[in-house]
């Protein structure tokens, strides 16, 4: 192993997204031969040991994965209430170090990336990097297309004073008082779909994250998950 960055060895580990391990790093929680770090500027040379918490970390195969995510798994690991783990759907998810990439709301159904690849996941997840994610939405009342397109031309604000840019809304379809509706954003913002929709005037009944990029689901079905490569990956989402 060359000479790394700390954080960009501990995203290996599989510890999470960079962010989540300079945060690691910053809390004090990380050890480079018995001495704290808190620098972001440290690197990591072959012989070095690294510790977090006091355990060694070495670094893991990476991995790659697509997961039709169901209802009632949560997209973070840490809960308190005994609930279903994203990365427990997949059989020995926590041995890899596997995170989900992005989150998705717990009612929320559709398309993760899961990984231990933490320099893949901050490219995916970043806003910088403009990654396109396509949802379908079934919402209170009765949109036609043009109405949705008007509604959202020039960007949406959300509760926060927060302006959602570059919304493509793509499909729209009546069912009885709701409407299916497509849209695709490059936001990931908390709740953000659901908060469109509430700024101008509707409500999110049903969400599912259909695409990312140019990655779909294809034939996989709630709760199934197949192995993809980072070739493949590269190949679907054009700024990695």
């Amino acid at each position: 192993m060359n000479s790394v960055r700390l954080q960009r060895f501990l995203a290996r580990c599989g510890l999470g997204s960079r962010r989540a391990c300079e945060k690691l790093i910053e809390d004090g929680r990380v050890s480079i031969n018995e001495q704290i770090v808190s620098e972001m500027g440290a690197r990591v040379e072959e012989e070095d040991v690294v510790r977090v918490d006091g355990k060694v970390v070495e670094s893991k195969e990476l991995r790659y994965f697509i997961l039709n995510k169901p209802k009632g798994a949560i997209s973070v690991n840490m809960d308190h209430r005994d609930r279903k783990y994203v990365v427990d759907l997949i059989p020995n998810g926590r041995g890899m170090g596997l995170f989900p990439v992005g989150r998705l709301d717990l009612d929320t159904t559709g398309l993760l990336i899961i990984t231990n690849d933490g320099e893949l996941a901050n490219r995916i997840a970043h806003p910088r990097y403009g990654v396109s994610k396509e949802y379908i939405a079934l919402v209170k009342g009765e949109w036609s297309l043009h109405d949705l397109r008007v509604s959202t031309e020039g960007g949406v604000t959300l509760d926060d004073g927060y302006v959602v840019n570059n919304i493509e809304v793509l499909k729209a379809s009546l069912e009885g008082i709701r409407t299916r509706v497509t849209i695709r954003i490059k936001e990931g913002r908390k709740h953000v779909v659901k908060r469109i929709f509430l700024a101008i005037g509707s409500r999110v009944y049903e969400l599912h994250r259909s695409a990312i990029g140019d990655l779909s689901l294809d034939d996989l079905q709630i709760g199934e998950f197949e192995t993809i490569t980072l070739e493949a990956l590269k190949d679907k989402i054009k700024t990695l």
